[in-house]
């Protein structure tokens, strides 16, 4: 099955809210997104669902888990990573949502073959024009951008 942009960017932002649940919540990631689905699906609640319709949560939702439990599984090698390319900054001092967004697409970038790194990078910084405040694409993209020089550099 084949997910069109704007399904990929709808299931990043679901992968957002997932990630940003799991660390509200003592939850794993298995039960984040299963009371997820069960509180968002409109097939099973229409009000709740975000206004998504069936069709579009049913193309989204598995890239949108696949992102997720990825990223929930490799918290701590990216949390290494983001912590050596925000220097002077604690993880816990970065606003919630550019953190959770940084280690999507840290986790894309890293992980993800079939999505180019400059992709991840671009998807999550229009995310951030939504999710985040007035200085969060500026922090996003020059974290990410290091992250991704970094990993250029030859060995």
């Amino acid at each position: 099955m084949t997910v069109r942009p704007k399904e990929r960017r709808l299931s990043r932002e679901i992968a957002l809210q997932l990630l940003f649940q799991l660390e509200a919540s003592q939850s794993t990631p298995e039960e984040t997104a299963l009371n997820y689905q069960k509180s968002f699906d409109p097939r099973k609640d229409a009000e709740n669902s975000l206004g998504l319709t069936p069709e579009s949560f049913e193309s989204a939702w598995p890239l949108a888990f696949e992102l997720f439990m990825g990223t929930a599984h490799s918290l701590e090698e990216l949390d290494e990573a983001i912590s050596q390319a925000t220097d002077h900054w604690s993880l816990d001092r970065l606003a919630q949502v550019d953190r959770a967004l940084i280690r999507l697409a840290l986790y894309e970038m890293r992980f993800r073959a079939d999505i180019p790194p400059k992709v991840s990078l671009n998807e999550v910084l229009e995310i951030a024009k939504n999710y985040g405040d007035a200085d969060s694409t500026a922090f996003i993209n020059g974290v990410l951008d290091r992250l991704l020089n970094e990993s250029l550099k030859p060995s």
